[in-house]
């Protein structure tokens, strides 16, 4: 691919990921239940000019933090080498996901101390004492609940395993050269048919939690929570349907030429985001409208817990039974951090994360920065990058070729950086199939064919050492 098609890739894939990142954000400073940036609100505090400026000087920082992420976007692209690239986005993205909260828990101090600032201004009879009991309407939470058909969201769930069943056919009807083994590609269509699964689920552990209270008209809040099943049910099935969509763009992507997977790859990812994002945004919407309907006729329940909410997103409540709870900003479930079971969880998932990202950006350095190596004793030629990669015998040598240019093949499986190539190649030159350890920087080559009608093209970090290896074999031949 090149360092500046790596740029290119880098660039069309992760840049996407600021302005979505930046929406979702830009998201959260709307109210949601009674709430903005994480805070109870008070009696007239949306008409307060002060709550406007807060909300005004947080959509400014989220603006001047989004332009410095890009900025350091940027900068992450200017490394000569596609490991450093590559480790360079991925701490990118996790840094732009840390960094632009940083507006909105500023955001969330700035509420709590106007909060303060203004119960402190009211007769102490006027506010309430802080609750200790968590409201649940009990009269609601006994309705029978209406149900929802359940078809169309499991016929998506059947639509995405059609993919890896297909692909057992498509695998040897329309195989392209490049292409992993079969059952690598069946874990990969697999995962992404499992991952459609986990809406259905997401709604049956949804129907089972207890019955927000609003106000303290059950009626209402049954009428609200009714609301909220039917648009995320509906929710749930689009993106069962999208995601087995996502499954089969993904395995037609395994069959076309090699230099368009990867852009076709990326675009699929890309539009399945911003469909995704488009379908949060819209079922949220809709959920906010219609509820209003009802409780803004209704004088909302008062329950103010802000205490147990950490910067408004983490919810830590040793009094709460509960583990999951509804969160303050976006919709869905958190889960109540005072919980141990939840706590070590969440440490050991965070755990797994980071030791398989950053597992892969150390494993992509030391591709990179490791020299390749190759070394003739005792009748045994052997290729070694950080271990021994090919190995072989002086009876299997059928024939050896000194090249002194790399010649012209294309990645079928392996690594393909700019001082390695390591694994199965295609020559268009002589339309042959190679076995690759060389650094394509410091040539001459050596094309081998084996006994057994196989060809590797390999090399080492010195020249000279290649001549003399050429030369011992032929030597030992005679």
């Amino acid at each position: 691919m090149g360092l500046t098609g790596m740029r290119i890739v880098m660039a069309v894939g992760m840049l996407p990921v600021l302005p979505i990142f930046f929406g979702v954000y830009w998201f959260l400073a709307g109210e949601k239940d009674g709430t903005q940036f994480g805070v109870t609100l008070w009696q007239g505090a949306k008409e307060q000019p002060k709550v406007q400026e807060i909300k005004k000087k947080y959509q400014k920082e989220l603006k001047i933090y989004t332009l410095i992420s890009l900025v350091l976007f940027l900068l992450a692209l200017l490394p000569e080498h596609e490991s450093l690239i590559i480790t360079g986005m991925m701490v990118w993205v996790f840094f732009v996901w840390i960094f632009l909260l940083v507006p909105f828990q500023r955001a969330n101090s700035r509420m709590k101390e106007r909060k303060r600032e203004f119960l402190a201004s009211q007769p102490r009879e006027e506010h309430c004492e802080e609750r200790e009991e968590i409201l649940i309407d009990v009269t609601a939470a006994g309705v029978v609940k209406m149900k929802h058909s359940r078809k169309s969201i499991y016929a998506g769930c059947v639509f995405g395993f059609l993919a890896p069943a297909a692909e057992v056919f498509f695998y040897e009807v329309w195989r392209r050269p490049w292409l992993p083994d079969l059952w690598l590609i069946e874990c990969i269509l697999l995962s992404l048919a499992g991952t459609a699964c986990l809406f259905p689920l997401y709604l049956k552990f949804f129907e089972r939690q207890r019955i927000k209270v609003f106000t303290y008209n059950s009626q209402v809040n049954l009428q609200v929570a009714e609301i909220r099943r039917y648009h995320l049910s509906r929710f749930c099935t689009s993106m069962a349907w999208l995601t087995g969509l996502f499954n089969w763009g993904i395995l037609c992507s395994f069959h076309v030429p090699y230099k368009w997977f990867p852009w076709m790859v990326e675009i699929l990812s890309l539009l399945f985001g911003m469909i995704v994002l488009a379908e949060i945004v819209r079922c949220f919407k809709k959920i906010e409208k219609h509820s209003r309907k009802y409780l803004s006729q209704e004088l909302p329940a008062e329950e103010d817990d802000d205490k147990y909410w950490i910067c408004g997103m983490i919810y830590y409540n040793k009094n709460d039974a509960r583990t999951f709870v509804e969160p303050r900003v976006g919709f869905g479930f958190t889960a109540n951090m005072a919980k141990p079971a939840v706590k070590y969880t969440m440490i050991a998932a965070w755990a797994v994360l980071a030791v398989y990202v950053f597992g892969a950006c150390g494993w992509s350095i030391l591709e990179e920065f490791t020299p390749v190596s190759l070394a003739y004793e005792d009748g045994t030629l052997t290729a070694n990058h950080w271990k021994k990669v090919y190995q072989i015998e002086q009876s299997e040598i059928k024939q050896a070729i000194l090249l002194e240019e790399e010649p012209d093949i294309r990645r079928q499986r392996g690594t393909g950086m700019k001082t390695v190539k390591k694994g199965d190649f295609y020559s268009d030159t002589y339309r042959q199939d190679f076995k690759v350890c060389i650094n394509p920087q410091e040539p001459p080559f050596l094309m081998i064919e084996s006994s057994d009608g196989g060809w590797y093209l390999l090399g080492g970090s010195d020249g000279e050492a290649t001549r003399d290896i050429l030369d011992k074999i032929r030597l030992e031949a005679d």
